[in-house]
């Protein structure tokens, strides 16, 4: 797996990939490494459930995934603070 860069100035993403599929679904953002890995291990102990339909996910995969420069534009141009 290839080593993630702690320092990304754009934020980072943790999202799942449901049992057997390949879609990556975003589930938060965070502007920081340390708090995107955080969230990620507190969501490992829990049981999920999606936003978009309310199912609890079962045997998610969760990954952290930096955000790309025109993601975090059209991302961050709506943040309320």
């Amino acid at each position: 797996m290839k080593e993630l860069n702690p320092n990304n100035p754009y934020g980072y993403k943790v999202g799942y990939r449901e049992n057997g599929s390949r879609r990556f679904i975003r589930h938060l953002i965070t502007n920081t490494y340390d708090l995107a890995n955080w969230e990620m291990e507190r969501y490992k102990k829990m049981k999920v459930r999606s936003r978009k339909d309310n199912h609890i996910i079962f045997n998610p995969i969760w990954e952290v995934v930096p955000l790309r420069r025109l993601e975090s534009l059209i991302v961050w141009r709506d943040c309320p603070f």
